[in-house]
């Protein structure tokens, strides 16, 4: 199944966005009277029959298939300090998009190897797993914010994890989190969080959790969060 993307999609006659029309009739080699499946990252399935094709547009026929679907009971943030191999931030955020999420923070930490990054391109990356996954939710990206900054931010509401081992006997992370219940979880760079950030986040209402008696880099620990989170939600 290949599924298309646009945001601002809605039923009737819509041109088709120049990037996925160029990989529609380009690549794919679709034509008049086709029928394509697309979503707008906001919950909501269409199909469309392509009605036109000319040079500069692409123009569809389309009809809703299905309204917006609640993402899930729960929440899931995702706090990260970005790689400096941009590739293995990039697939953080494919995979935590696969597994299930709804809001990637990159955070900058004391020890952060990455001071920059393209939001722009970061999108594009998870526009590409959403549709790979057969997914109508596109998760949100927020910009890069100091770790202070994001701790402010953070949803009260949620359930906060900060992957530190703060002392002999932290729990692990599936043993603290609760069903049907949103998580925020901070994952740190390399490094890890310093021991101030630790206590940081602690005085905004997060909890210490432990994702297992090995070191991780960065991406896997950020996975395998994001994977216990949604395994238990299942």
């Amino acid at each position: 199944m290949q599924l298309f993307y646009d945001p601002d999609l809605q039923p009737g006659t819509h041109p088709l966005r120049e990037v996925e029309a160029r990989h529609a009739f380009q690549v794919l080699r679709k034509k008049v009277g086709d029928r394509i499946n697309l979503v707008n990252g906001r919950g909501s399935w269409f199909s469309a029959e392509v009605a036109a094709i000319s040079k500069r547009e692409c123009l569809l026929d389309v009809s809703l298939v299905r309204e917006p679907q609640p993402r899930a009971k729960h929440q899931l943030h995702l706090l990260v300090a970005p790689t400096k191999n941009i590739d293995r931030f990039e697939w953080i955020l494919e995979k935590a998009t696969e597994i299930g999420i709804d809001f990637i923070q990159p955070i900058l930490t004391e020890h952060s190897e990455r001071k920059r990054i393209r939001t722009d391109r970061l999108e594009r990356v998870l526009e590409a797993a959403m549709k790979q996954s057969l997914r109508a939710w596109k998760p949100e990206l927020g910009e890069l914010l100091p770790f202070e900054r994001a701790m402010e931010l953070t949803n009260p509401d949620h359930d906060r994890f900060l992957a530190y081992l703060g002392a002999d006997g932290t729990p692990l992370l599936h043993e603290s989190c609760r069903k049907n219940t949103s998580v925020t979880i901070a994952i740190g760079p390399e490094g890890g969080f310093s021991p101030a950030e630790a206590e940081m986040a602690r005085s905004h209402g997060y909890k210490y959790a432990s994702l297992g008696p090995n070191r991780l880099r960065t991406e896997t620990a950020a996975i395998a969060a994001v994977h216990t989170i949604e395994q238990l939600n299942w």
